[in-house]
C-alpha cells in the first residue's frame, strides 16, 4: 500500500539502490504493485511474466534475522508461489526503524514471490551480513531443510550461493 515514491517502498529501494546505477530499459523491470486494484490479480500476473520471459536467471536476496527470505515470513510452505503474505511481529518490529521508529505505521503485508518461485531460478544468491543473522545462517546451512527456517530450503537448490560477511559466520560449528 505504500506509494511508488515512499522512501520505505520496495519500488523506491529498487530505483535508487540498483536501477539508477545500472544501464537498463525501465520496461525490463517488473516490480509487483502494492497499490493494484487487485492484489492476487497482480502476483498471478508477476508469476505469468515469469514463465512468458523464461525464468529467472539469477534471485538475489537478503534474509532476516529469523531465517526469512523475501516475505516468507517463518512457517512459510516452502512450495508457495509470489503472493500477499502478512508479516510476522519480528518483521514488523525490525522495520520500525523505517518508520519513525512506530510498528504501528509499518504495513502489516507485503507482496512476495514464494520460495518455490525463487527455487525455480536457475542460480540464487543469498547475502547475509551481521552478527543478528548469525543464528539464521546457521540455521539455513547446518540444519535441515525446515518451513520455519524458509532460506533453508536452498540446500535443495542446484546452484546457491550464500555470501556473508565474518560476523554472520558467528554461530556456525564448521568453521571454513
Amino acid at each position: 500500500g505504500l506509494p511508488r515514491d515512499h522512501p520505505e517502498s520496495y519500488h523506491y529501494y529498487m530505483w535508487n539502490n540498483l536501477f539508477k546505477h545500472i544501464d537498463i530499459d525501465p520496461k525490463n523491470v517488473h516490480i509487483l504493485d502494492g497499490n493494484a486494484s487487485n492484489l492476487e490479480k497482480e502476483c498471478e500476473k508477476f508469476e505469468e511474466n515469469i514463465k512468458k520471459s523464461g525464468g529467472v536467471e539469477l534471485f538475489v536476496g537478503g534474509i532476516g534475522p529469523d531465517g526469512h527470505i523475501a516475505f516468507n515470513e517463518p512457517g512459510s510452505s516452502l512450495v508457495s508461489r509470489t503472493r500477499v503474505k502478512t508479516l510476522a511481529q519480528d518483521t514488523l518490529e525490525a522495520n520500525a526503524r523505517f518508520f519513525d521508529n512506530d510498528v504501528s505505521k509499518v504495513p502489516k503485508q507485503a507482496l512476495t514471490v514464494g520460495v518455490g518461485t525463487v527455487m525455480d531460478a536457475r542460480e540464487v544468491m543469498v547475502l547475509i551480513t551481521g552478527a543478528h543473522k548469525a543464528f539464521a545462517l546457521y540455521k539455513a546451512i547446518e540444519e535441515g531443510v525446515n518451513h520455519m527456517w524458509t532460506v533453508s530450503a536452498f540446500q535443495q537448490h542446484p546452484r546457491t550461493i550464500m555470501i556473508c560477511d565474518e560476523d554472520a559466520t558467528l554461530e556456525l560449528r564448521v568453521k571454513t
